[in-house]
């Protein structure tokens, strides 16, 4: 894709942008063509034919009907608890839900897909795991409470694959998922997910496959959830790109471009993870039988009093940072002597808890199932060793790293604790649901850490519907990270034991009225301690050079800060859709306030709307047209450090805001019996501008994307 001149390259992407948009108005009658050729080859498992009938009756044959009913759970990661989910086969937000911005444009990332991300909405960031580098990588990496488990009537098979651009620019996303039931009570599956990307910005490609095994059993007597997975993930850091005009004024530059050829500030530079993953959940249930009547007949009945549940948790993570040559006056601090870096650090995790559940239900008196668990957590850290000597670029009195033999000798710290925590929960019912759970570690090194968190739900009827209102409220105290409190590679070295332990206190309601389409949030949250990552960089030293041609006056330099006084967080979030026949329009739209936005900086508005037509061809293929859009406010959104693979906030004396820019996408989105396919044009608007996802980091120039997703039942 080429950069022009303003009016050439503005008329050429409107030529672009009047071609898909009639080449979608000519979809609808074009699709009625093909239709017909494809329902004469639709399964006719799944649509029986009169004609096929009688065909078999004259053969003596009956056709098998191969049932399509599957359900999916999630479960709670300590206690086993059952949450009913959505399988993955919707057509709404389909094209988008492909995206490393999210289903809603929530978060910014460094423009490739599998590239790490951030959320702009500060409420819907999780805590993260304490292997803080697989945090930044959300859209790939699943944790346990969004593990999926499955019960089906018949062998299920899913194969999503998306698309766009080619070999040079492109990314691809395959994700196969097949799961089948051994009787009613075992079910067992396994996922394939293979993502690639080369990026349509220099040294930016990123390749992750992961793979998993699970099993489940359901019983009267006894139940277990188990899954594997393993993951292996590439990224090359590019640092972005050294110069933002080559986005914001085109123009300026002496001849035209491509994307890919904008030059970055790091090549040869790549960060590497692997990781292992076992959990394992297990009950035995104690209780009585008894003898119940229904329109079928007369039968028994388990029901479950009492629960004895173990959980056992391991996970073993690495990760690498390789870089080549780094460039000149870079890096502000180098602790290691050579001109390459090999960071490494390894993570093992073996947690263990025992607990005991009396059962929600098993008689009237009974409204509410009461857990308890005593639990072990071992952590061990791997990573560099030795005293180095800091080496800074600003100031040439520093003097050189003093080598040393034992570069590559790794240090192994550890971490043990002992947990106690506790459950009340409320499913049953129509009315009034709720869950509140407490955790406190009670001795070993991180003693005193606890979170309480509960979610109440209360149902009323309204307007002849349903309307939900619930509560969710938390109250955490808890140490950093052993990373952010220590860590030892070549550019980024420290050990901070001092470090207070941070204290978030939450509460946040929701009112959701399925007839009128709307959803309203609204959250508080006030944090002691705040803990985060700056860019603590500094100015070169008079008569130093930055090798790139600009000017480039800073270097970087990464390290963990802690904030003393209180921060509040106000946000408040509409989700408002509108039907007017086959005419939809969807929004969502967040408001957030900050009350320090330096370590802490959050967009005022973030917004994402949605107009598309909904309709049906021959009554099987379901389309919708449309296009939608993404924006939010101008702030000086957090820096992404390539050492550590984390976001930052911004260096303080040398800032630059990123927003106020609408992504605009166009998009037709259909779904025939098993099958969803759509083609998207991204970023259809594109122009000079300040079209960044973070500092440095533009957005994809426009493309095509495609994606194709199947079910198979056999």
């Amino acid at each position: 894709m080429h950069l022009f001149h303003p009016h050439i390259h503005i008329g050429f992407k409107s030529s672009i942008t009047l071609s898909f948009f009639l080449a979608l108005i000519s979809l609808p009658t074009s699709a009625q063509r093909i239709v017909g050729g494809l329902e004469s080859n639709l399964d006719m498992q799944m649509t029986p034919d009169d004609d096929a009938d009688r065909d078999d009756e004259e053969d003596n044959k009956e056709k098998k009907i191969v049932p399509v009913d599957i359900f999916a759970w999630t479960i709670d990661e300590k206690y086993g608890n059952l949450t009913p989910a959505v399988v993955d086969t919707l057509q709404h937000l389909y094209p988008t839900r492909t995206l490393n911005e999210g289903a809603y444009g929530h978060y910014n990332h460094l423009g490739n897909l599998g590239t790490p991300r951030l959320n702009r909405i500060y409420m819907e960031r999780s805590t993260g795991d304490d292997f803080i580098f697989i945090n930044p990588y959300d859209q790939f990496f699943i944790t346990t409470p969004k593990f999926l488990f499955f019960n089906t009537k018949s062998p299920f098979l899913n194969a999503d694959y998306s698309w766009c651009g080619d070999k040079q620019t492109g990314d691809s996303h395959i994700k196969v998922t097949f799961t089948n039931n051994a009787g009613k009570r075992v079910n067992f599956g396994a996922i394939f997910d293979y993502m690639y990307a080369e990026g349509y910005y220099a040294n930016q490609s990123a390749a992750h496959m992961g793979s998993s095994a699970f099993a489940s059993y359901i019983g009267d007597r006894y139940d277990f959830h188990f899954y594997y997975t393993h993951n292996h993930m590439k990224t090359a850091e590019n640092g972005g790109i050294t110069d933002e005009e080559y986005i914001t004024k085109p123009e300026n530059q002496k001849k035209s471009f491509d994307s890919n050829d904008i030059p970055t500030l790091l090549s040869r530079t790549w960060s590497r993870q692997d990781h292992d993953i076992i959990h394992f959940n297990h009950r035995y249930n104690i209780g009585f039988w008894q003898t119940d009547s229904d329109s079928v007949g007369i039968h028994d009945t388990f029901v479950p009093v009492t629960s004895i549940f173990h959980t056992l948790h391991l996970q073993s993570m690495k990760r690498t940072y390789i870089a080549y040559n780094d460039p000149q006056n870079y890096h502000t601090y180098t602790y290691l002597p050579g001109d390459s870096a090999n960071d490494r650090t390894n993570y093992l995790q073996i947690k263990n808890l025992i607990g005991l559940s009396l059962r929600e239900g098993f008689n009237k008196y009974a409204v509410a199932g009461i857990n308890a668990y005593i639990g072990f957590d071992r952590k061990t850290f791997k990573m560099l060793d030795g005293t180095p000597q800091p080496q800074s670029p600003t100031d040439p009195s520093s003097g050189s790293t003093v080598p040393f033999n034992n570069r590559l000798l790794m240090k192994e710290s550890t971490e043990s604790d002992v947990l106690i925590g506790g459950q009340i929960i409320r499913t049953q019912g129509t009315m009034v649901h709720y869950n509140v759970s407490a955790e406190l570690v009670t001795a070993g090194d991180n003693q005193g850490d606890f979170n309480v968190n509960g979610h109440g739900e209360l149902n009323l009827p309204v307007f002849g519907d349903t309307a939900q209102v619930s509560i969710d409220a938390l109250i955490e105290n808890k140490r950093p990270s052993y990373y952010i409190r220590h860590y030892h590679s070549k550019h980024a070295w420290w050990d901070d034991e001092d470090l207070d332990q941070q204290m978030r206190t939450r509460i946040m309601g929701t009112i959701s009225i399925p007839h009128t389409r709307t959803t309203i949030t609204v959250g508080v949250e006030n944090i002691k301690n705040y803990t985060y990552f700056a860019d603590c960089g500094k100015a070169l030293a008079d008569g130093a050079q930055s090798q790139w041609p600009i000017t480039n006056n800073f270097t970087y330099a990464i390290s963990p800060m802690q904030y003393g006084s209180n921060i509040q967080v106000i946000s408040a979030n509409l989700r408002q859709d509108f039907k007017f026949g086959p005419v939809h329009f969807d929004n969502d739209v967040t408001y957030q306030y900050t009350s320090h936005d330096a370590p802490l900086p959050l967009p005022t508005l973030s917004l994402y709307s949605n107009l598309y037509l909904q309709f049906k061809i021959a009554k099987v293929l379901k389309c919708e047209l449309g296009g939608d859009v993404k924006f939010f406010t101008k702030y000086n959104a957090p820096a992404y450090s390539p050492v550590l693979g984390q976001f930052m906030t911004q260096n303080a004396a040398n800032t630059k805001e990123i927003g106020n820019y609408p992504i605009l996408s166009a998009y037709a989105n259909f779904d025939l019996k098993r099958t969803r396919f759509y083609v998207q044009y991204y970023h259809a608007n594109q122009s000079e501008g300040h079209y960044f996802w973070a500092p440095g980091y533009p957005v994809n120039p426009s493309c095509i994307r495609f994606g194709l997703s199947w079910n198979f039942y056999d």
